[in-house]
């Protein structure tokens, strides 16, 4: 049968009644204008290639129920269509893409942060380490324990001048030995 005789309006109702040679021939009726509609808007043939296949899959899958009065404005439409859905997914896309950017970059920016504290832990814990014993001790209590001076010195049995005079001085050393420490990590941090 020579389906180039048929009009779009036979065309149709072969399609509807599940005819695939009228598929075809509507494909090589209006694949050309679909596909020039298609390639003016996402500017890459490859791209418009592939709507104008999705295009008429659809047509294919939809052609029991579609409502088509004339052929060559649905399938003007319906290119459109295409392209607005893929404009669209490309949207998302490029958003996911750049919101999963920005999460790696707070990723790496906490990740750096948790080692750069690390190691400050460290420095400050061999900083203490270097400190005389009773000296330790009354800073671990008044600075990782949150003890009063008054507490300490009860603890202890020490006046609240000494154990002032403990925090003081290990407040100077740790200041003094860690200062190149805190300098590098500040440093870093702004980089």
């Amino acid at each position: 049968m020579n389906y180039k005789v048929f009009d779009d309006a036979i065309l149709l109702k072969l399609l509807k009644a599940g005819d695939g040679s009228a598929l075809e021939e509507i494909y090589v009726r209006y694949s050309e204008m679909v596909f020039l509609a298609a390639l003016k808007k996402v500017k890459s043939k490859a791209i418009a290639e592939e709507l104008v296949q999705n295009l008429f899959i659809s047509l294919w899958v939809k052609r029991e129920t579609a409502q088509i009065q004339h052929l060559p404005s649905y399938l003007q439409s319906a290119v459109r269509y295409q392209v607005i859905d893929y404009i669209r997914a490309q949207l998302i896309r490029e958003r996911y893409y750049q919101s999963a950017k920005e999460q790696m970059a707070v990723q790496e920016n906490l990740s750096e942060s948790r080692l750069l504290l690390h190691e400050l832990s460290i420095a400050i814990d061999n900083t203490i380490k270097k400190l005389p014993q009773k000296t330790q001790e009354i800073f671990r209590l008044s600075r990782y324990e949150k003890r009063s001076t008054k507490e300490i010195a009860q603890h202890m049995n020490l006046s609240e001048k000494a154990v002032e005079y403990h925090v003081t001085q290990s407040l100077k050393f740790m200041r003094l030995h860690l200062k190149d420490f805190i300098i590098v990590e500040l440093l870093l941090l702004n980089l």
